[in-house]
């Protein structure tokens, strides 16, 4: 996304995608633990991918993206209300695999196994 709107909408979803993860699932088991490191528009504005993880270590993948798939109408409709786009973005929620491979290749540096 090169342009400043697409930058600035980017932006915007990713910090209030983080307000509403805090403030709203205080009561959730996976949502209020997760991270956003990056939202991806195509560049018609049309799709938000919104790359995130989680920093609860004990957390399945399967299960955080259950409860994600569950919320995910409220979620919508709470950034709606928090970001000012002509057209809001269908959001796509993308398992970061960036810490993991970066875990995995400083062990296999280290020789531990």
């Amino acid at each position: 996304m090169g342009s400043f709107k697409g930058q600035r909408l980017q932006a915007d979803i990713l910090k209030a995608l983080t307000i509403i993860f805090q403030r709203e699932f205080l009561n959730s088991r996976y949502i209020k633990t997760l991270t956003i490191h990056e939202v991806r528009l195509t560049s018609d504005k049309r799709i938000a991918k919104i790359f995130y993880s989680t920093y609860d270590v004990n957390a399945k993948l399967e299960n955080v993206e259950a409860e994600i798939n569950k919320h995910l109408k409220y979620i919508k409709k709470m950034l709606a209300q928090k970001i000012s786009a002509r057209i809001m973005p269908e959001i796509i929620f993308v398992y970061d695999t960036a810490l993991d491979n970066a875990n995995r290749i400083e062990k296999l540096l280290k020789g531990d196994q």
